[in-house]
């Protein structure tokens, strides 16, 4: 299910969609835009991991990750479920990525839903038409447009406004701080940025050795914290 052009919201709710009808753009056109270089607010509007970490040189892989997209999304389809009190969210993955959306979503869902994370304090429910909250797959230049005025350079996600946008490079390649725990990397960025969309701000290592807090920006590195994706204590005093 395709989705013909891109959505960029900054701070308020998604425009009303389904999956078969475009959400609003601010744009006139999908076209990718140069890399913002500007600086972000700090705090409530916009959130990314920064400054670029880029990990060591990654491995040879038949996957390849292009570093421009369409502009185009597909939603992950849901079932219907009871929304009350809940905040809503949907999954896209940008056209040509090499994911499948289906699996995307369900990994996404996975990770929300697992006691461990937000979904101790939050309830967190999977929809395919209007969202509080919109997680996208993005390829890097797809990423930078989402996430400007934040610089992301190709390499970093962001939260913006009610965006959660995964550079579909580090879904890729992950961060030197996970080593090769690719799957639990995935879940820290996807907690991490979701953990934005609901309020929480960057927190720094409690000490060392200590679980690192999932607001510590771990792709930066772990300040002598111990690789963690899930929220701990420091994460959940953060509000």
């Amino acid at each position: 299910m395709a989705v013909p052009m891109v959505s960029v919201a900054r701070d308020g709710d998604p425009a009303e969609s389904t999956v078969r009808v475009a959400v609003a753009s601010d744009a006139a056109s999908p076209t990718v835009s140069p890399k913002p270089r500007t600086k972000g607010p700090n705090g409530e509007v916009a959130a990314a991991e920064g400054p670029v970490a880029r990990p060591s040189e990654p491995p040879a892989s038949s996957v390849s990750i292009p570093e421009r997209g369409p502009g185009r999304f597909d939603i992950a389809a849901a079932p219907s479920s009871p929304i009350e009190n809940a905040t809503t969210y949907r999954v896209e993955v940008e056209e040509g990525l090499p994911y499948a959306t289906d699996e995307v979503a369900r990994f996404i869902q996975t990770t929300l839903a697992d006691n461990r994370g937000w979904a101790a304090k939050h309830r967190l429910v999977r929809v395919d038409g209007h969202a509080d909250l919109r997680i996208v797959l993005a390829t890097p230049e797809t990423t930078d447009t989402l996430c400007a005025p934040l610089d992301t350079d190709g390499r970093l996600s962001c939260r913006n406004g009610s965006d959660v946008v995964l550079n579909a490079w580090r879904w890729h390649f992950g961060a030197d701080s996970y080593a090769d725990n690719l799957a639990d990397y995935r879940r820290y960025v996807v907690n991490h940025e979701t953990g934005h969309a609901l309020g929480y701000p960057h927190v720094k290592c409690p000490g060392n050795a200590a679980p690192a807090p999932v607001m510590l920006q771990q792709t930066k590195g772990l300040d002598g914290c111990a690789a963690n994706p899930w929220p701990a204590r420091a994460d959940l005093a953060g509000r």
